[in-house]
């Protein structure tokens, strides 16, 4: 394995996205025939939200290792990004198809429906990602933000509980169990949850709006 490989790997761990392309592209030029650079280049591109690049570096995976569970479940992330969910939805089946008990494709299956106004495959899935992986924090996050979307706040919480509980820096969990919270009247535990989401995303884009909504709760 090339120093650029490793290194271009934890760039990408370490959210340094563009230094991450830059490596991976030279570990790609060394290695052309390693599916696992093309999907870490693919990662890298689709948290630059370069989805069509994403695109066509987790179709070369496919190419090299055509039963790769990864390429086809990445693959489907980036099409849902650019809300081609029916192309998402063909990659997450056949990555069930490779491997039927991976909760991950199940809840990004679970998003894709949600996002095509499906709530009860969406549900179904978000569910049976919960069943094979009762520790999986981000299918209780999904499944809370589809009760919170039906107006069933306290279902809601229950389950951002359970995704802090089993990931407790996962920010987003402690903004929408605040958000949960305020519309319960519950606002010093709101306030609480809001609070620690700053703490936890230093560079939120919603930074200033949460913090204005700390300042209210505070006077």
């Amino acid at each position: 394995m090339s120093f650029e490989r490793t290194r271009g790997g934890k760039l990408l761990y370490l959210g340094e996205y563009q230094q991450a392309v830059e490596m991976l592209t030279r570990a790609i030029e060394l290695e052309p025939d390693e599916a696992d650079i093309y999907i870490n280049r693919g990662a890298a591109y689709a948290a630059l939200a370069e989805y069509e690049l994403a695109i066509a570096d987790y179709d070369k995976a496919i190419e090299l290792d055509p039963d790769n569970v990864t390429a086809y479940n990445n693959r489907g992330l980036a099409y849902a990004s650019k809300g081609d969910y029916e192309s998402a939805l063909r990659d997450y089946e056949r990555a069930m198809e490779l491997d039927p008990d991976n909760a991950i494709v199940y809840n990004n299956r679970g998003v894709a429906y949600e996002a095509q106004g499906d709530q009860e495959r969406a549900l179904a899935d978000y569910n049976r990602a919960i069943e094979l992986d009762p520790e999986y924090a981000a299918a209780y996050y999904t499944r809370g933000t589809l009760y919170a979307g039906r107006g069933d706040n306290e279902q809601a919480i229950a389950d951002y509980d359970q995704a802090i509980n089993y990931n407790n820096k996962f920010a987003a969990a402690y903004y929408s169990r605040g958000v949960a919270r305020g519309l319960l009247g519950h606002y010093e535990q709101a306030l609480a949850d809001f609070e620690k989401y700053l703490d936890l995303a230093p560079r939120a884009s919603n930074r200033e709006q949460v913090e204005a909504i700390v300042r209210r709760l505070k006077g």
